[in-house]
């Protein structure tokens, strides 16, 4: 499986399990009539999109955790003060990411393979749009996991999905 099919499917999961709801799970897995695997997937995501559901009844915040491991990049003094996505101006000096999938105003823990140091950023644009990257970190966020000076670096992005319960 060629590296751009496998994250194509990586992120149709990612966004099928981050945004779905649970009656969306099931009606797919009803007209799936698809493979064993694929019906045993939408299953246990309605599962646990059902248990999000019953913890959300119960008056507290139900809460998701994605991990994507891959190369994170970081950008600065072009953008500073220009809009990002979300309608804020970017500032190169705040812990701030930009990520393809994860919502808006999302917590992200990022750590660096290399120096084993960690920042939490929260996403307030969409990007990075360079091949190969999952991450943008603002130039804040990269210096603290020491990442300025190369550039580039392997990170882990774990994406603890907050959402407020529905009534």
């Amino acid at each position: 499986m060629s590296a751009l099919r496998r994250a194509l499917l990586g992120s149709v999961f990612v966004t099928t399990s981050l945004f779905a709801l649970p009656s969306a799970h099931a009606a797919a897995a009803d007209a799936s009539g698809g493979t064993a695997w694929a019906e045993s997937v939408h299953k246990a995501l309605a599962a646990r999109d059902a248990q999000d559901v019953t913890n959300a009844g119960s008056g507290s915040v139900s809460r998701r955790e994605v991990s994507q491991k891959g190369m994170a990049s970081w950008y600065g003094a072009r953008q500073h003060l220009r809009r990002t996505s979300s309608g804020i101006r970017f500032d190169k000096s705040r812990l701030t990411a930009a990520h393809p999938t994860a919502p808006l105003g999302s917590k992200l823990l990022v750590t660096s393979e290399e120096t084993g140091r960690s920042v939490v950023v929260t996403v307030n644009d969409r990007g990075p749009y360079s091949r190969g990257r999952i991450i943008d970190l603002s130039q804040a966020a990269a210096a603290q996991i020491g990442m300025l000076s190369s550039g580039v670096a392997h990170v882990l992005s774990l994406i603890h999905i907050s959402e407020p319960t529905r009534h």
